[in-house]
Formats: structure tokens, C-alpha cells, sequence
């Protein structure tokens, strides 16, 4: 089976804290997430995680022991963002500013309309996260929402790129497609902006321009750790990934004890550094 055959979509969000318990509850009474599982295992240490759920959106709140320091002295990473779908986008904001959520300097006075974007242009506003993460409510101007309200789920993760032809490509390996494109003039220039999509899970590839371009030469790691992308069959997974030349981190196919039969996973690589963990929920 090829890796593009053996890949199903997003299975969920790697955010690192130094406060489990906190995060998880900034979470729950900010954004309406909730809890569905939480375990202590051994990983290269003492590792407690959580997993929450926002509709279609989890996300794996992570505490791994002794590396608090770390954790709180990361920047901006290559994983930039992500993006939950805001139907009433303006009721959705108030009601994130009623309760305290700070705007991120990327949108410091609230929301932005991006005209340039999809075919109708998307509205976003960018809030920073207890880790420091920056996850934006947004609202595609294209869509027909009907009578939908509150927050929905995915909207898109967002990944800052060096060449956005070369993501694109990257991606598409992967068994995504293309699914729009745009732009975003900044100071430093035009940034190119391009879609794509894996069973409804859409990434936004952003393409670098000037200092940005630069800056992104540092970024490593960053706030958002990973994005696991779930697979039919892990081992299989491993095989096609070591085959057909993708940056795999392990020397072989890892496993922890979560959920009710464990899980088998991997991360690669992709093109500026990003961390892509393939992840099998196994069901026996």
C-alpha cells in the first residue's frame, strides 16, 4: 500500500505544556473542549497527556517530565497556527474577549479580513493559547454555515514554508490535494498562500518572503510540536516512508499504552522541518 493509500486525515494536534492541569482547563472553559482521555506512561521519561476534543478538532496536551524550562523558552515554530471554523465568527470573538482571551500580535486589534484568500476572502482573528500557541477562530466567507453556530472544529492548521511549490509537492506525496490558493500582502512583501486537503483535514501552506523568509531558518519546534496524521497500518506506514525517501526521526516503529489497545507511530520530516507523526490507533 502506498503511504498516500495508507494515510486517513488528521488524528490530532501535538501542543508541549509545562502545566497539564492548566491547559487542560483553559481549554475547557474558553474554547468549549472537552476531555475524553488522560493517561501517565513512561517515555523517555514521565510523560502525562491529555486528549480533548472540539468536534472533529483533538488536540494531545503533553507534560514531559523535567523539561518545563524548554517547554517555556519555545518561539514560534514552523507549525505556526491552527485555525478553528467560526460560523457567527463575530459572536464567536465577544465571546472570546468576554472572557479574557489576548489578542496575538499577528492581529493586535482583533479581526482582519483577508480579501485576498479563497474566493470570497476569510475573515480571522488570532488569540494566544496558555502555552503561547496561537490559534485563530476564523470564517470562510465562501461557505454556506446555514444555521450553524459556535465553534466547529477544524478550520485548517497553518505551516510556514520556504517554497511553497515544493510543500505542495511534498504534501500531495502524502495524499493530499490542492484545494485553493490566495495571497497576503506584507511589508516584507507578497506571501503566497496555498491549500491543501487530506479527508476534509486542510493545511495552509504560507510561503515566506524577505525577513520573514530568514527568520524562518530558525524556527524549529515550536509551540505547536506536531500534527499526527492517522494511518490504516503503522508498519506498513514505517516501510513506504523509509522506501520512498521521506527524514524519518525513528529507528524503528514506536508504541504507548494509550487508549483501550495501545498505539504505533512514527514522525517524519517535512520540507522546512515540521514534524509529521503517523499514528495508528490500534483496534486489537
Amino acid at each position: 500500500m502506498k503511504l498516500s493509500e495508507n494515510i486517513m486525515g488528521v488524528q490530532h494536534l501535538g501542543i508541549p505544556t509545562a502545566d497539564l492541569s492548566g491547559s487542560v482547563v483553559w481549554y475547557e472553559e474558553n474554547l468549549g473542549f472537552q476531555k475524553f482521555y488522560e493517561k501517565t506512561v513512561w517515555s523517555d521519561g514521565k510523560l502525562n497527556a491529555a486528549f480533548l476534543k472540539l468536534k472533529d478538532l483533538v488536540i494531545e496536551l503533553y507534560e514531559q517530565a523535567g523539561s518545563g524550562q524548554e517547554i517555556l523558552s519555545r518561539g514560534d515554530g514552523i507549525l505556526d497556527h491552527y485555525a478553528i471554523d467560526a460560523p457567527d465568527f463575530d459572536n464567536c470573538c465577544q465571546r472570546a474577549e468576554a472572557k479574557g482571551l489576548r489578542f496575538h500580535a499577528s492581529t493586535p486589534k482583533g479581526a482582519v479580513r483577508y480579501e485576498n484568500i479563497g474566493p470570497k476572502g476569510v475573515r480571522g482573528a488570532n488569540y494566544v493559547g496558555p502555552n503561547q500557541e496561537v490559534i485563530e477562530l476564523c470564517h470562510n466567507c465562501s461557505i454556506n454555515y446555514g444555521y450553524r453556530t459556535g465553534l466547529q472544529g477544524w478550520s485548517h492548521l497553518a505551516i510556514k514554508v520556504s517554497n511553497l511549490q515544493a510543500s505542495i509537492s511534498f504534501y500531495e506525496n502524502l495524499g493530499f490535494s490542492k484545494a485553493g490558493e490566495g495571497y497576503l500582502d506584507t511589508p516584507d512583501g507578497r506571501l503566497y498562500i496555498g491549500f491543501v486537503d487530506n479527508h476534509g483535514f486542510q493545511l495552509e501552506l504560507i510561503q515566506l518572503t524577505g525577513a520573514g523568509l530568514e527568520k524562518l531558518k530558525s524556527r524549529g519546534n515550536g509551540r505547536i510540536d506536531h500534527v499526527a496524521l492517522s494511518v490504516k497500518d503503522a508498519k506498513e506506514a514505517f516501510y513506504e516512508a523509509k522506501k520512498s525517501g521521506c527524514h524519518v526521526l525513528d529507528l524503528f516503529l514506536k508504541e504507548l499504552p494509550f487508549f483501550e489497545h495501545g498505539i504505533r507511530y512514527f514522525t517524519i520530516l517535512g520540507p522546512d522541518g515540521e514534524k509529521i507523526e503517523l499514528n495508528q490507533i490500534r483496534s486489537w
